[in-house]
């Protein structure tokens, strides 16, 4: 077999729950799931073509002279909930490019929906419904071996005019046993984030799950499984030594989630040397967080921590069952400070019960706290999340996702907030006023400033400063 991955860009919509500017300058990041994808593939004796079009420099012929080239047998691509309608679009034009070739879709939208995928992709082949190392091996071995796919987990496929499936796959439960992403296929000195400060640069998951129960998030209360301190450590060696990377932002949903796993991980990166030369970044919860765990932290090269804070307002918060309070957040954000590494505040406009006066709350908390940075977003009710289900489809009805997957076009309009008395365009305004009025002081420039590292990072402050006000809501 052989296989092209296509790490495809997607076009903005009307659901999106980020600000149109700070989508412009959030940065390309690599999709280290597809590049789990590839090494899976790889290990299972496939030849891989990965194309990543925007940090590869491939426009469209370009792209599909490399794609004719390879000539294979089976492309692949993520297909995402917001962005179906992008998937739909790839699909034709590979089919056309393509006749012989066969389409593999997967990601979270299609273990949300795996018939629904193939239903409404009709140039699409197979999809995979699953962890991409509980279910590809065995469709590899398959295909190779002429057989027919009956009884394997997680795989969809068309047979004839029936799309048929077999139930999801079971939870891989060795996570160590997986292989490292490939990213000797991608150039990693062309991926950053906006907030990044050095090349090359990657993205790195050491664990799945969450055991938490915030009512926005599709991973909610999921079953948490962490690789290994010793399997972390020797991904972020093969980063470092192999790769030439620099600065490794860790994407798991709560980093912190085993205080033990973070110590050790800390422990054996200062053991090998890996902090002296590699920085990184994480994404946590302040109740998952102490003192001495952030002096380990930033002793073991960790510079920055993505806290989900979401509101200032004590009513808001618990109705999205977040369990700190706003004196925990403020002294762990202080204590984060102190301790040297930079902390990030993630908030929410729009939340079951937002008000204007809510919001405003949000915002004065959010200027109060010592934060590098800090990102206001629109709260948008994903699919399969509690938020979804209890709140939304009550009160409007609909199953919006799934009517939204089925319509040959991306709605036009918003699907609203029926939890809230704030229209979208105040939601939307409100955040960007959020923005500007968090930034745009003395205190702050001065604090971001002192965290710029080189001139390329300067230039996109400036470039996105720029822009916030040039656009900003009136």
């Amino acid at each position: 077999m052989k296989a092209a991955l296509i790490h495809y860009d997607v076009t903005r919509n009307a659901n999106e729950a980020f600000d149109a500017t700070v989508m412009r300058h959030v940065g390309h990041m690599p999709s280290i799931q597809l590049l789990y994808v590839a090494a899976v593939l790889e290990k299972a004796g496939v030849e891989v073509l990965y194309l990543d079009p925007v940090a590869m420099d491939l426009d469209g012929p370009a792209l599909e002279t490399r794609l004719a080239r390879f000539d294979p047998d089976l492309v692949g691509l993520s297909v995402f909930t917001f962005h179906f309608h992008n998937a739909v679009s790839w699909v034709a034009r590979i089919k056309a490019l393509l006749p012989r070739a066969r389409v593999i879709l997967g990601g979270v939208h299609v273990g949300l929906y795996p018939v629904e995928t193939l239903r409404h992709i009709p140039g699409a082949d197979f999809a995979c419904a699953g962890e991409a190392e509980m279910v590809l091996p065995g469709f590899v071995e398959r295909w190779n071996a002429g057989r027919g796919y009956e009884g394997l987990r997680g795989l969809v496929w068309r047979d004839g005019d029936e799309i048929r499936y077999a139930g999801p796959a079971g939870l891989c439960r060795d996570l160590d046993s997986v292989p490292f992403p490939a990213r000797h296929l991608i150039p990693n000195h062309r991926y950053y984030n906006f907030i990044s400060s050095r090349r090359n640069y990657t993205v790195l998951i050491s664990s799945r799950g969450c055991p938490f129960q915030c009512i926005f998030c599709e991973a909610q209360r999921s079953n948490w499984r962490g690789r290994s301190a010793g399997n972390v450590v020797a991904e972020f060696a093969e980063c470092h030594n192999r790769h030439g990377v620099r600065e490794i932002d860790v994407f798991d949903i709560c980093f912190t989630a085993d205080r033990r796993r973070v110590m050790d991980i800390c422990r054996m990166l200062v053991e090998r040397g890996l902090n002296r030369d590699l920085v990184w970044d994480i994404r946590s919860r302040v109740d998952t967080i102490d003192s001495e765990m952030l002096a380990v932290l930033r002793k073991a090269g960790c510079r920055r921590i993505f806290y989900g804070l979401e509101s200032g307002n004590p009513g808001i918060l618990g109705t999205l069952c977040k369990k700190a309070d706003l004196a925990l957040m403020e002294s762990v954000v202080r204590m984060t400070n102190a301790a040297g590494i930079g902390a990030f505040g993630h908030f929410l406009v729009g939340a079951p019960g937002e008000t204007p006066e809510t919001a405003r709350q949000t915002v004065e908390f959010a200027r109060r706290l010592p934060l590098e940075f800090a990102a206001f977003h629109g709260l948008v009710a994903f699919p399969a999340t509690e938020l979804y289900e209890k709140h939304y489809m009550p009160a409007t009805g609909r199953d919006y996702w799934a009517e939204y997957i089925a319509s040959p076009e991306p709605p036009r309009e918003p699907m609203g907030r029926p939890w809230t008395a704030m229209t979208d365009s105040e939601v939307r305004r409100t955040a960007r006023r959020a923005m500007i009025r968090f930034y745009f002081r003395p205190r702050q420039i001065m604090r971001i400033l002192r965290s710029v590292k080189s001139w390329d990072q300067l230039w996109r402050y400036a470039a996105a400063a720029w822009d916030m006000l040039r656009t900003r809501a009136a």
